[in-house]
Parts: structure tokens; C-alpha cells; sequence
């Protein structure tokens, strides 16, 4: 049975090991930045296993993009499902329950980038199918991640979609 809930610390050890991000620490300051309300992380869970993340961010946060604020929304990131648990479900619960924790904070808009990419092309479908419309793009970006074994450059073209709440 799949569970959706916010990270809680309880969750690192699981995470690092299950849904590895770029450093170990990642997922710490997550925890940090959700306990001063600048955003929520959810993780999906099947028999006890993580299988899938997510985080809306809200202004308050020092990575809330240009995009975001541009359109006037809070904004999905980091939405990642394991490649075996795929086209079951776990995505779409995973944007409910970050569109939720945007309306407990009484936002109205929600948004979110995504690749243009051939791999990318599931994730846009199911953001289309959930009401997610074109706002602006395409655009390239790019951004250098603090690895554990040192900087990860990392860059994409991709286009902003956004919803309603």
C-alpha cells in the first residue's frame, strides 16, 4: 500500500541509501528549510521502502526560482519516482500531496519546470493530465550542486508549467 507523507527526520538514513540526491547532507537541509516553513518535502512509501520524492518550495526559500516568482507560484521540485514503481500511481500522489501542503499555506498557483527532453516526455504528460498548462520556456538552464565528491554540473532545457489551486 502506498503512503504519502512529509519527510520527517526518522526518514535520512532510508533516503540516502533508497533515492540517493547529489550529497548525503541534502536531505538534512531539507528537513531544515521544511522546519522553517520555506517548504515540504513529501516522500512516497511502499511496504516500508522509499519510492518516490517530491518538495513544493515557498517564497520564503533562498532557491525559489525567477520562474516562480515571475508567474506568481509556489513551485514544485525535485519530483523523482523509482524507475520500477513507475506508471502506478506514485507520481500523481506525490503533486496531490505537494498541491495540498500549497493550499494549507493559501496558495493559489502552483508551478513547475520540466525537461524537454525524449526521457522527460511521461513526466509532461502526467503534469498535463493533472492540469498543468504552458506558462513560459523554452530555456536553458543550468546550476553547479555541492557533491559529496565535489561540484556536479548539471543543466537542462526545459519549459514552466502551471496550475490553478
Amino acid at each position: 500500500m502506498l503512503e504519502v507523507r512529509r519527510l520527517e527526520d526518522r526518514d535520512i538514513d532510508a533516503l540516502n541509501r533508497e533515492l540517493p540526491v547529489w550529497s548525503v547532507l541534502e536531505y538534512a537541509n531539507r528537513l531544515r528549510a521544511q522546519g522553517r516553513d520555506q517548504m515540504v518535502e513529501v516522500v512516497a512509501w511502499e511496504d516500508g521502502a522509499p519510492v518516490g520524492r517530491g518538495m513544493v518550495l515557498f517564497p520564503e526559500h533562498d532557491g525559489f526560482s525567477a520562474s516562480a516568482v515571475r508567474e506568481g507560484c509556489v513551485e514544485v521540485r525535485d519530483v523523482f519516482v523509482l524507475p520500477e514503481r513507475r506508471r502506478r500511481g506514485v507520481g500523481r500522489e506525490i503533486i496531490s500531496s505537494l498541491e495540498g501542503a500549497a493550499r494549507e499555506r493559501g496558495m493559489l498557483r502552483i508551478g513547475l519546470a520540466v525537461g524537454l527532453d525524449d526521457e522527460a516526455a511521461p513526466a509532461r504528460a502526467l503534469y498535463e493530465e493533472l492540469g498543468y498548462r504552458p506558462a513560459h520556456g523554452p530555456f536553458v538552464t543550468s546550476a553547479t550542486l555541492a557533491g559529496d565528491d565535489g561540484p556536479i554540473q548539471v543543466g537542462a532545457v526545459l519549459t514552466y508549467l502551471v496550475r490553478d489551486l
